[in-house]
């Protein structure tokens, strides 16, 4: 009988609400995806092509040059030489960037794609890319992480979600398992040389690596014996449209026009925790446009986005906006005149997905003010990693991506 490999979650526990990557205050928008593809995660297999792309708040141009490091499956800079796990200079200028115009707020849009004629990776796992000032090579401006697969059969990777079996979990949370067939499974002490991390709506501060036990068919009672393997589910996303700063879209108080930036003051959300109703949502994503514009990377302009809570001002715990869009810009502040608690982001034109989350420092838990339930509709991904004697770093050798309800 071939061996295979049940794959359990390890229990969700937010450390804190940022993922470890890094930007600048006066960098912005920064999304990397496979070429073309708005909502993709940032992986891609080897011989396709990722593309990173960003906006600097500036009124000239800056010579922008950027670095690739591999990481270990933790997204930790390993010990490998450039030469190692790519081809070409490491350090490279980005040479395709453009300004801005028809805006209020000048910028500059940089774009790299990897590979390119500069760097070609040569094999799988993490990377993190590092932008940097060319006047300063040791303080990055901007870091991003992505990943490399291996080609591999989709087919040998099944991945579950469902609701939970213990009644204390059974309402708000969702349990992701995954199951490894083919010549994989046949590793010999998996435990040691395979790696398996699951990770929520492409936030990676969710990713947490799953634990690997050996079992049979009948053993998947496993699963409904143990607290182990849950992520929150939490509740569908909110919308905020900012496409036409001329009209005023559902949850926007007034638009008005302050400091030379279009300011939107958003509705003020009270969370009501009432019974799970499905929503088509982004997952927390977001897409940059303009509706009067053409160019969505050049003509779509910045704005200043006024987020107002209303929830118990003596709340001890942290208050977070949540979304992709504001990675390292999420806490709230509580505004005492006026019983709010509030977040003034700068946003670039286009349709943006949010949620508030309250952050128990004693729990060390989250929980999404507008409620939790099993059923909501969220995306997993899980990505394998193996690493034998022969190999200096972590080898990506397989991912897939389930949504709970498509």
């Amino acid at each position: 009988m071939k061996k295979i490999f049940f794959l359990l979650l390890c229990f969700f526990s937010l450390c804190e609400l940022n993922a470890q990557e890094y930007t600048a205050e006066n960098v912005k928008t920064a999304r990397i995806r496979i070429l073309g593809a708005d909502f993709s995660y940032p992986i891609c297999k080897l011989g396709e092509v990722l593309e990173l792309q960003f906006d600097v708040l500036n009124d000239e141009y800056s010579s922008l040059v950027y670095s690739i490091r591999h990481c270990d499956c933790n997204f930790q800079v390993d010990d490998l030489e450039f030469y190692e796990f790519a081809s070409g200079f490491d350090f490279s200028t980005i040479n395709d960037y453009d300004n801005s115009f028809n805006t209020h707020q000048s910028f500059t849009h940089y774009s790299i794609k990897i590979p390119n004629e500069d760097l070609q990776l040569l094999i799988s796992g993490n990377y993190v890319i590092n932008i940097y000032d060319d006047s300063d090579r040791e303080t990055p401006i901007l870091t991003k992480y992505f990943m490399i697969s291996e080609m591999f059969d989709n087919s040998k990777l099944e991945i579950s979600v469902s609701r939970p079996f213990l009644s204390e979990y059974s309402f708000d949370n969702q349990q992701v398992g995954a199951t490894i067939k083919g010549e994989t499974a046949k590793i010999s002490n998996p435990q040691k040389y395979l790696k398996v991390f699951a990770m929520q709506n492409k936030d990676f501060s969710t990713r947490q690596e799953l634990e690997i036990s050996n079992f049979s068919f009948n053993e998947l009672s496993l699963k409904k014996n143990t607290g182990n393997n849950l992520f929150l589910a939490g509740s569908e996303y909110m919308f905020l449209d900012a496409k036409d700063v001329h009209f005023r879209a559902l949850g926007i108080d007034k638009i008005t026009f302050e400091n030379n930036l279009y300011t939107y003051y958003l509705s003020p959300v009270k969370p009501v925790d009432v019974s799970y109703s499905f929503q088509e949502d982004l997952n927390g994503d977001y897409y940059i446009k303009n509706d009067k514009g053409f160019s969505m990377d050049l003509e779509a302009d910045y704005i200043k986005v006024k987020f107002r809570l209303q929830y118990d001002r003596f709340s001890q715990n942290k208050i977070f906006l949540k979304g992709k869009a504001f990675e390292g810009l999420s806490e709230m502040v509580f505004n005492p005149e006026n019983n709010y608690w509030e977040k003034d982001v700068i946003l670039k034109q286009g349709l943006y997905n949010f949620q508030f989350v309250e952050f128990d420092e004693k729990t060390r838990k989250e929980k999404v003010l507008t409620g939790n339930w099993y059923n909501t509709e969220n995306d997993y991904f899980i990505s394998v990693y193996t690493k034998f004697l022969k190999d200096r770093g972590d080898r990506l050798i397989m991912y897939k991506t389930i949504n709970t309800v498509k």
